[in-house]
């Protein structure tokens, strides 16, 4: 999963528009780093997403030792209601998954979390 973090949105889908219509018209070939799973955002919802508490979590879903999300609260020493509600708000980004083993909701996370921008090449 790649996070591109953009000034502004409008910009960015003109040049990706025009990017698909010339990989469609066979122009140009596919990109695959450029094809990867791909979320764009600007810096002010960067930092909404990627709130401390959020990336807290994050972190320690990463860890993978995770019993359920009640354990994970506790672990976090947040109420569970706020950590649910986290879990839910970043799988809706598809940053986690969600398994369940009985009546227990596992978040966690299969892929890398990539922020380009911040890399160097």
């Amino acid at each position: 999963m790649r996070i591109r973090i953009v000034e502004n949105i409008e910009g960015h889908a003109k040049e990706e528009n025009r990017y698909i219509k010339e990989v469609i018209e066979r122009k140009i070939s596919l990109d695959g780093k450029r094809a990867e799973k791909t979320i764009v955002i600007t810096p002010e919802v960067f930092s909404k997403v990627f709130s401390p508490a959020r990336l807290r979590l994050l972190l320690r879903i990463k860890e993978n030792n995770i019993a359920n999300i009640y354990q994970l609260a506790k672990s976090l020493r947040r109420p569970y209601e706020s950590v649910h509600r986290d879990i839910q708000y970043l799988a809706g980004f598809k940053l986690i998954k969600i398994k369940t083993k009985g009546k227990k909701r596992i978040p966690y996370t299969d892929e890398p979390i990539k922020i380009p921008q911040f890399v160097n090449a």
